[in-house]
């Protein structure tokens, strides 16, 4: 398993640990359905469905027409990951690219 996988398995695993421990959040992610996409630039792409108020996944592979497609180097989501770079950095320099509706976006945010 590369280390990216690693982590948005684990990030996947502390969101819905979040969910289930937020009823709010889990009333607000009940009916939503979102299929997101990992670019990783020059290497795997990955992807996960949020549904029911839960994310399963990470799948490795492309999937046609996803919601959400997140594009970013292997060392940009690690540094992401270990809070060693800031989303609205990562943003705002290109080093993050992030392709979707705004509050699909803002959901996201959760991720990180």
């Amino acid at each position: 398993m590369s280390l990216v996988e690693q982590l948005l398995k684990e990030a996947i695993e502390k969101f819905n640990a979040r969910v289930r421990e937020d009823p709010e959040l889990a009333k607000e992610l009940e009916s939503v359905s979102k299929v997101m996409q990992v670019e990783i630039e020059g290497g795997d792409w990955y992807h996960f469905t949020l549904e029911g108020g839960a994310v399963d996944g990470p799948h490795k592979g492309e999937i046609p027409d996803p919601d959400v497609r997140i594009i970013a180097s292997a060392d940009t989501l690690t540094r992401l990951w270990t809070k060693e770079l800031r989303v609205m950095k990562a943003l705002v320099t290109k080093q993050l690219r992030v392709k979707g509706s705004m509050e699909d976006l803002l959901r996201l945010k959760r991720f990180f």
